[in-house]
C-alpha cells in the first residue's frame, strides 16, 4: 500500500512539472526539429511564460538579435530579418571590445554583452557557444533585473555549461533554453530562425 501511494505521488508529481505548450511554441519546436534533423531535440527546447511575448516585442520593434559567435550570425537567415526590420549583430571580434576585455582581464563574450546592455531597445540575445556570455547575463540580471531583453541559451557543454542553463531557466529573464548537454550555434541560430519564421507568418494571419 506505501508504494502505491508513492507511486501515486510521483505520478502526480510528473504531470504538475510537466512543460505547458502552446500551439505557437509546438510550431517552433517543429521547425526547428525539422531544420536539425533531430525529433529529440523538441524534448529539452523549454519556454519561459513571458519568453514568447518579448519576442514578438522584439520583432514588431524592430529590435536586434545579438550573437555570441560570427558563426551563429552568419547563420541566422537575412531576408526574414529584412522581412521584419530586425538587426542581428555579433561584437565579439569588435576591435574595442577586445581593448576592454584585455584591459579588464576577462572575457570577450563577457564584454560584449556589457555592450549590448548598453545599446538602447528590446533585444533577443542568442547564446550557442560563450558559457561567458550567459555568466555574463545572469550577473547583471541579478543586480539590474534586466527587463528588455529575451535569452536563447543553446550552448553545449558538461556539467558547468548545464548548471548555467539551469540557473537562467530559473532566473526570471525571458528566456528559451536547450536544456541539458545538447546545443551548439547551428541549435541556436535554428531557434532564432524558428522565431522569425513564426513572427513573419503571424504578420500574415
Amino acid at each position: 500500500m506505501p508504494m502505491q501511494r508513492r507511486s501515486s505521488r510521483d505520478t502526480m508529481r510528473k504531470k504538475n512539472t510537466a512543460a505547458y505548450v502552446t500551439s505557437e511554441m509546438a510550431a517552433i519546436m517543429q521547425r526547428v526539429s525539422d531544420d536539425l534533423d533531430d525529433s529529440e531535440i523538441t524534448r529539452t527546447l523549454h519556454f519561459s511564460p513571458t519568453a514568447l511575448t518579448v519576442v514578438r516585442h522584439v520583432m514588431m520593434m524592430s529590435g536586434c538579435i545579438v550573437t555570441d559567435t560570427m558563426i551563429m550570425l552568419s547563420e541566422i537567415n537575412r531576408q526574414m530579418l529584412s522581412k521584419l526590420s530586425v538587426s542581428a549583430k555579433c561584437y565579439v571580434d569588435d576591435p574595442q571590445i577586445l581593448d576592454v576585455a584585455e584591459q579588464r582581464h576577462t572575457t570577450r563574450a563577457g564584454v560584449a554583452i556589457d555592450y549590448a546592455l548598453a545599446l538602447p531597445g528590446l533585444k533577443m540575445i542568442a547564446i550557442g557557444s560563450a558559457p561567458g556570455a550567459l555568466e555574463r547575463l545572469l550577473q547583471r540580471n541579478a543586480v539590474e533585473n534586466l527587463t528588455d531583453v529575451v535569452v536563447v541559451a543553446a550552448p553545449t557543454g558538461f556539467a558547468s555549461v548545464v548548471q548555467l542553463k539551469e540557473r537562467l531557466w530559473e532566473s526570471r529573464l525571458p528566456c528559451i533554453v536547450l536544456r541539458g548537454k545538447r546545443g551548439g550555434p547551428m541549435a541556436a541560430s535554428s531557434i532564432v530562425n524558428a522565431l522569425l519564421a513564426e513572427a513573419i507568418k503571424a504578420q500574415c494571419v
